[in-house]
């Protein structure tokens, strides 16, 4: 069973005339969906309605992930 795909969306063309497509991820295999849309819900429900997870971005310099390495 292969797992959930993580998506992200990014915006091509200009700023007055966007578009959006959607880069999904898969056992390590990332593909383009073949598909634009007019603007990032539109991109946001296509993704929900196929039962995808939105990848979270990772902040390098994350509190998180410093605070493990500091000493008491």
């Amino acid at each position: 069973m292969s797992s959930i795909p993580q998506c992200r969306i990014e915006q091509i063309g200009s700023i007055a005339e966007p578009e959006f497509i959607i880069h999904k991820q898969i056992d390590g295999i990332s593909q383009t969906v073949d598909k634009t849309f007019e603007n990032h819900q539109q991109a946001l429900d296509y993704i929900l309605a196929q039962g995808w997870q939105v990848q979270r971005e990772r902040n390098a310099d994350s509190m998180i992930i410093q605070s493990r390495f500091l000493k008491p």
